[in-house]
């Protein structure tokens, strides 16, 4: 075969509807987006973070794990619920070398979907987030946890409601995945100075292959947070991939910083990267 007729067969191979693959998926599960999609899936989402000693501390171990779903009717009309957890383990210098598993603000909400062609869809999603989070300890660190999902950072808020808006375009062209979310977050209430980060305006943008058993994904999730002193933004950039198995797609990756800042305007550098482990269930309601 020719040079020219392999890179033809080659393109052609990631073209291919997806009706060409075994039961496809015609969205993909995030691993540091937003979590809503058109199908009833439940998750749980774990990240365990490296640090480097940042300042005030000897060591410090953050966990960020939450365990949630959404539920997807024919119609398109659903809800969700999320119960955020954090493991902050402190050095000696601070409660004497605490470690706790500390809830985070319970999230609950409704959604609806809407599929515009076979592949593309777009679902609107509302909710709360309740003042459940503990703010005690070790689990007043808990705002560490929220980086590997970091458009949930309001989960982790201690003493504060929050109401959150999202819309989340997405499909599937061939083998090729990609997914958009635009939110805002309001504060409440103004406990524990929520309202010195309301609003919080997120915009994400990833995408994905998908190679048959193996969806290979890159996400860029950003947050723009209004303050006195003016807007400051952040993002993360996670690579990893998610594994098909039935019903089962469990997904692992890397997540790194980007743009987070120290509160003079340095830049920060002790969030090396954080370890990602996920598994979503998709299960049939329709």
């Amino acid at each position: 075969m020719s040079r020219t007729r392999f890179s033809a067969a080659l393109l052609a191979s990631f073209l291919v509807p997806s009706t060409a693959l075994a039961n496809p998926d015609r969205t993909f599960d995030p691993l540091s987006m937003d979590r809503h999609t058109p199908e009833t899936t439940v998750g749980i989402d774990f990240g365990y973070e490296f640090w480097d000693d940042p300042p005030g501390f000897d060591d410090i171990g953050v966990f960020g794990l939450t365990i949630g779903g959404h539920y997807m009717s024919a119609s398109g009309l659903g809800g969700y619920l999320a119960l955020p957890l954090s493991y902050i383990n402190i050095d000696p210098v601070l409660f004497n070398g605490d470690s706790e598993l500390a809830v985070g603000n319970i999230e609950a909400g409704v959604a609806y979907s809407k599929w515009f062609r076979t592949n593309t869809a777009v679902v609107f999603h509302g909710g709360l987030t309740l003042p459940t989070a503990d703010d005690d300890g070790p689990g007043s660190f808990q705002y560490y946890a929220s980086v590997p999902r970091y458009g949930d950072l309001v989960q982790r808020v201690p003493n504060s409601t929050w109401l959150r808006l999202g819309v989340s375009p997405m499909g599937r062209e061939g083998k090729l995945f990609w997914r958009a979310d635009l939110g805002l977050d309001f504060a409440i209430d103004d406990d524990n100075n929520a309202g010195d980060l309301s609003p919080i305006l997120r915009l994400n943008l990833g995408g994905g292959v998908d190679l048959g058993a193996v969806t290979l994904l890159g996400e860029l999730v950003t947050n723009i947070v209004d303050n006195d002193n003016g807007d400051d933004s952040a993002s993360t950039l996670a690579l990893g991939a998610r594994f098909a198995s039935g019903t089962l797609r469990p997904g692992v990756g890397l997540l790194f910083p980007l743009g987070f800042e120290s509160s003079n305007g340095q830049q920060q550098e002790y969030l090396d990267f954080v370890l990602l482990a996920s598994l979503a269930v998709h299960i049939d309601t329709n």
